[in-house]
């Protein structure tokens, strides 16, 4: 008797230990490409937050040498800090300066990004003065020259020296030599480099997995342990745990299992985990916390495989991720952060309904001129409800709406509309113009930097042009989806979707022909100006950049004004004037030479002078 008192009183006390010390369900998701796996001589990072800090999502920049005071993470003594290598990061709005920059995923002038996902550990600074997973990417991110520095930062500083962190984590440090993969929490961690290769995680030890005794008794011995065994009716199946499987039923084509014990504690709240769940022949499904394939029944006896679920959510990833590998891309990058539930076997989708909030950012790290050209791609809320953005780290402003939080919020809002699908195709349209027009840009600064030419500018003008046609392309979907004549909203979605074509040239042209079409569409005016609106901003941003790499900027001034009074006036000639004066639009994004732009003078005024003539003798107004 005295026996079974003895095991009543552990298992008591490790169901105890569960409540004590599980925490609140975060979900970040990251993946990083280096070396041989990526399509060129960059190493790439992809981080979907899910922030613990709830709220629309922005952009901000964090120049060199801002200063700020933060307190020590024990004594709570007043710190002076100050930045020393500029960074971009993606906050929660007002986490942002003034304030204490809380930023979930950063870029730094270093060429080093970094993301993170929380894992559940107790081993953490018991004090109120504890920092958080943002302090702990701030710290390194700020002061960081290189990838060892910042892995350097946040390990012997932050956990051997000063133990300083609340929260246990998986920090992704990547950039143009190599990434990593930082499993750490206050007392211990575990460093592991990334040359060559793709690592994919979430918010769940590996390394560190031995730490964590309350999961490593209730789920599994090990992350990457896996069981197959013949189960009879009642039988069970663990991970070399206390938490297991048991097969309810064995039935001629399918299973059904359920865990036990059949709840758990977290947060103080019991939560049922003993469902059943009936699985096919051949199939796979989730069973609390596990994974459960039926691989065969015989003889009144299953044939299971059992693993993590996380395990199995990260080998479904792969199987995405690997046909790509020494291919992979921005593009691809894009596409897997759209993953969805069906996507993944019925596992973890990457674009998450639980969570309202949920913003992405991928990192291009070159490994040439990575202190300029650096770049992210942002998604201000769900992947699959926003256009990806771009951006680089020497920009010095962002677009308005993406600083705001109103680009999040509008991405928030088409998701209630749409859903999670409809506007994949539509979007990816926009990014594909958007991934061209940054790869000849990107060249062209690179032309500039070997001439000793500031990029800072130039890329500015591109990425926040771009930012400008996303906001004013996503407003269109918003309204559209407000007409409320079935007929007309299905035609006016037909025309807009219609826009965006492999580049910018390409792009005004079927812009003018969307105008066309919609003037003969009733409620149609607001997409028209809308349109109007991208063809300007594209304008203005070729002009701009041939301000910035040219010589003749007297002329491009009048060339913008002139181009502004053809759409506003109703004729929509922009695309003709490019298509007509293609030399002019092509250097704007190819990066001739100075001296080549120089012979161009009698093309360039004469493209002008055919300008003025058509406004002032071809336009009448009505």
């Amino acid at each position: 008797m005295n026996k079974f008192k003895i095991i009543a009183a552990i298992f008591a006390a490790i169901l105890f230990f569960n409540v004590v010390l599980s925490c609140t369900t975060k979900g970040c998701k990251d993946i990083v490409a280096c070396g041989d796996s990526t399509a060129g001589d960059y190493n790439l990072l992809l981080k979907v937050r899910d922030p613990s800090r709830p709220g629309l999502q922005v952009l901000c920049i964090v120049p060199e040498g801002y200063e700020y005071t933060y307190h020590h993470p024990w004594t709570g003594k007043p710190m002076v800090f100050e930045t020393k290598h500029k960074f971009i990061g993606v906050a929660t709005k007002n986490d942002t300066i003034p304030n204490i920059v809380k930023a979930g995923m950063t870029l730094s002038d270093s060429g080093i990004a970094f993301g993170d996902a929380d894992t559940n550990s107790n081993w953490k600074n018991p004090t109120r003065y504890a920092w958080d997973d943002f302090d702990w990417i701030r710290y390194a991110c700020e002061i960081a020259d290189n990838e060892d520095d910042a892995v350097s930062l946040m390990t012997i500083d932050l956990v051997d020296k000063m133990h300083a962190t609340g929260v246990s984590e998986n920090l992704f440090v990547v950039g143009p030599n190599s990434g990593y993969v930082v499993e750490a929490d206050a007392f211990h961690y575990d460093v592991k480099e990334i040359n060559d290769g793709v690592i994919v995680m979430s918010n769940y030890p590996k390394e560190l997995w031995r730490t964590q005794i309350h999961k490593k008794l209730l789920i599994a011995s090990s992350f990457d342990i896996e069981k197959e065994e013949y189960i009879r009716k009642g039988g069970v199946i663990s991970l070399n745990s206390l938490y297991c499987v048991r097969i309810v039923d064995v039935g001629e084509n399918s299973i059904v299992a359920r865990q036990i014990p059949f709840f758990k504690i977290i947060d103080g709240k019991i939560l049922k985990r003993g469902t059943r769940v009936k699985i096919e022949l051949g199939n796979r499904e989730t069973v609390g916390d596990f994974s459960v394939e039926l691989l065969a029944i015989d003889d009144n006896k299953a044939r299971i495989k059992l693993c993590y679920k996380f395990k199995a959510w990260e080998d479904e990833v792969m199987k995405h991720i690997q046909p790509r590998c020494g291919s992979i891309s921005v593009s691809d990058m894009i596409n897997w952060s759209r993953l969805h539930r069906e996507d993944l076997n019925g596992l973890r989708p990457m674009c998450e309904d639980i969570f309202s909030y949920e913003a992405v950012a991928i990192y291009k790290i070159p490994k040439q001129n990575y202190e300029k050209l650096s770049s992210g791609w942002f998604a201000a809320n769900h992947a699959c409800s926003s256009i990806y953005v771009p951006f680089h780290i020497c920009d010095n402003v962002i677009f308005d709406p993406y600083e705001t939080g109103e680009a999040a919020e509008l991405s928030f809002e088409l998701l209630g509309k749409y859903g999670h699908s409809i506007l994949i195709d539509n979007f990816s349209k926009v990014e594909e113009v958007f991934l061209y027009e940054t790869e000849v840009a990107e060249n062209t600064a690179k032309d500039m930097i070997a001439n000793n030419l500031s990029v800072s500018e130039f890329l500015t003008v591109i990425d926040t042009g771009m930012q400008e046609q996303a906001w004013l392309t996503q407003q269109m979907w918003m309204e559209a989806s407000n007409i409320w004549d079935q007929k007309n909203r299905q035609e006016i979605m037909g025309i807009i979707s219609g826009i965006w074509i492999k580049n910018h040239t390409s792009s005004l042209e079927y812009m003018a022909t969307a105008i066309h079409d919609l003037t003969n569409v009733s409620e149609s005016e607001y997409f028209i100006d809308k349109i109007e609106g991208i063809v300007l901003s594209i304008c203005e941003l070729r002009n701009e950049t041939l301000e910035i790499i040219g010589p003749q900027n007297h002329l491009v001034g009048i060339e913008h004004e002139a181009d502004s009074i053809f759409v506003k006036q109703g004729a929509y000639s922009c695309g003709d004037v490019l298509k007509g004066g293609q030399l002019l639009a092509d250097l704007s994004v190819t990066g001739a030479e100075r001296n080549e732009m120089a012979d161009l003078f009698p093309d360039v005024m004469s493209v002008f002078l055919t300008m003025f003539f058509i406004i002032v003798f071809g336009y009448r107004p009505e």
